[in-house]
């Protein structure tokens, strides 16, 4: 673990990050801390001690955007209590002035709420914003936003048993998820109105541990209200594939699954709880391969 916190705390230069060459004012592990866990725990409760929240300049920002991509790096290591007053230390700061607060609201979309974000992960962004909607008096209209994603992001969480839902095959035929019977799971929304999903579809379809894991399935569900657009959508599916929509745009109106971007995926276990939750192509075929070992 001190060799994870050395490394993580390098100011490096990711593709999702401003390109500008910062150094962000780590805080000091006392050297009386020799457990790895209480090391992360520490860095975290103290990792804005130094930080010039005032300091407006463009620099300064620059190096509290590094910093912030640190920070949500190591929360994903720690528990989650220490990441719960991690948070609620980053939120007391930035909730003081309606510029530290624009800023950092600003980057902590950015970062974990962007879908093409290479570092979107919900646990974290549920607690930063849970921690900063606390903090914010009744009425500012940051906190009404705020809430509105975190009741969004908090759907569904991994671990949590999945939310079920109606869907239409093309007979006609109603069904629901916890109707399917199956170690695993793989709920496919996408859309076939939706650009992104012609580029990728044709991958996630042709994938060969999607294909033929006998422990597998996987349902392609429609989302959204145009019938007659999936209706008229012919795509060649392998054989253990189920298909179905959404009854009258019933998911993307209830917002049953967050689906910030499509297609999204749904990896469940076989009582119907998250594995992964909205992940790419790549993290829910490594899940299901190491379920095996």
């Amino acid at each position: 673990m001190k060799k994870l916190i050395a490394t993580l705390l390098v100011a490096a230069v990711w593709p999702f990050v401003a390109q500008a060459q910062v150094s962000f004012p780590y805080p000091a592990i006392p050297d009386v801390i020799v457990d790895e866990q209480a090391r992360l725990a520490y860095v975290l409760e103290h990792f804005w001690d130094n930080y010039h929240f005032d300091d407006l300049s463009q620099l300064n920002r620059d190096t509290g955007e590094q910093g912030f991509v640190d920070f949500i790096n190591l929360m994903q290591y720690a528990d989650s209590l220490t990441c719960a007053f991690a948070a609620q230390t980053l939120a007391d700061s930035i909730t003081s002035t309606e510029p530290r607060l624009q800023h950092f609201d600003g980057i902590i979309d950015h970062y974990l709420g962007n879908p093409d974000s290479p570092m979107k992960n919900d646990v974290t962004y549920a607690h930063l914003l849970r921690a900063v909607t606390q903090r914010l008096p009744d009425g500012h209209a940051v906190k009404s936003r705020l809430a509105f994603r975190l009741a969004l992001v908090v759907r569904n969480q991994p671990g949590m048993l999945a939310a079920d839902f109606d869907y239409i095959d093309r007979q006609g035929h109603h069904h629901r998820l916890y109707d399917i019977e199956s170690p695993l799971t793989l709920i496919v929304f996408s859309d076939p109105e939706c650009e992104h999903c012609h580029e990728i579809m044709p991958r996630i379809i042709s994938n060969t541990t999607l294909q033929s894991d006998p422990r597998l399935t996987v349902l392609n569900i429609y989302p959204d209200d145009n019938r007659k657009a999936w209706e008229q959508d012919v795509k060649a599916l392998p054989a253990n594939w189920r298909e179905g929509r959404s009854p009258e745009g019933e998911m993307m109106k209830k917002q049953i699954y967050a689906l910030p971007a499509l297609p999204s995926l749904y990896l469940l276990d076989s009582q119907k709880r998250v594995l992964v939750k909205d992940g790419t192509l790549e993290q829910v075929v490594e899940r299901i391969v190491n379920s095996e070992k």
